[in-house]
């Protein structure tokens, strides 16, 4: 099955939709119930990372997170194994593929908690003092910019001659990539990352955010930028998705349920749009 036949929803969302109470998420339920023969629900790796994101093993709640979670997606999912070029889309339960530990892009699926914990502790305070000591920057003051104005101001600000440049630099960190050459997946991660790093919709750093969720957020993005529609709950995560969206040229659908202004009129002409 190609990627642009598929729907793809964060963790987040897929959490919020076993017991939607808010009227987006029960606007978006009741289409995916009535269109279920025309969207195709997928998972991926990411989903998996945000239940790993714990320590401890294979509690009862995540055994019934992971069984949900593929009988949403009806055991399909998307992923981009370390050392291939491409994205593969399989048939594969994802509590059997959660068992496995499969890796993706050289980042543990379910990762060390400590190691996560000290990541993120060394991350938070690396970027903020980024964005205020060197860049002297408010987040707030470039929450609104497209594409070509955070491009102007990384030249502006020295820290590299244009985004592709920043990502590049950050690409050049990983080491020698000629045994396993970097791929869009790789570049649209990197891209996601740096945007935070330099305080573009900055997510939080705290207990409850924790680096995890950056990456997978960004793995989520990634992979929602080559579906038919990517659908995220996450302000910070489709703020960031709609400039790399625009930058990448991609062509899918970026919808949101959060933070919705004047009703919900739009949201269902976004989502049936997708059965047109």
């Amino acid at each position: 099955m190609k990627t642009a036949e598929l729907t793809y929803i964060d963790w987040n969302l897929f959490s919020i939709l076993k017991e939607p109470k808010l009227s987006p998420h029960i606007i978006l339920n009741d289409f995916l119930k009535r269109e279920s023969d025309k969207i195709t629900l997928v998972y991926s790796d990411a989903h998996l990372g945000d239940l790993a994101k714990t320590s401890g093993g294979l509690s009862s709640k995540r055994i019934n997170d992971l069984t949900y979670l593929s009988e949403k997606a009806k055991d399909l999912v998307i992923v981009k194994y370390f050392g291939r070029d491409y994205v593969d889309v399989e048939n594969r339960n994802a509590l059997e593929f959660y068992e496995q530990n499969v890796y993706d892009n050289s980042i543990p699926m379910a990762g060390s908690h400590t190691a996560i914990k000290q990541m993120t502790d060394t991350y938070g305070s690396l970027r903020d003092d980024i964005i205020k000591i060197h860049f002297k920057l408010d987040p707030k003051s470039i929450c609104n910019f497209s594409a070509s104005q955070l491009d102007e101001l990384i030249k502006m600000l020295g820290i590299s001659g244009s985004l592709k440049e920043f990502i590049e630099f950050g690409l050049s960190l990983r080491g020698d990539t000629s045994t396993h050459p970097l791929t869009y997946i790789d570049y649209y991660t990197t891209a996601y990352m740096n945007l935070d790093l330099i305080g573009f919709f900055p997510d939080s750093m705290n207990e409850k955010g924790e680096y995890s969720n950056l990456l997978n957020d960004a793995k989520h993005s990634a992979y929602g930028s080559i579906c038919k529609a990517f659908i995220t709950n996450d302000n910070k995560c489709y703020h960031k998705s709609k400039l790399l969206f625009e930058y990448f040229k991609s062509q899918s659908k970026l919808i949101k349920t959060c933070k919705i202004k004047n009703g919900t009129t739009e949201l269902e002409k976004e989502l049936n749009s997708l059965t047109e």
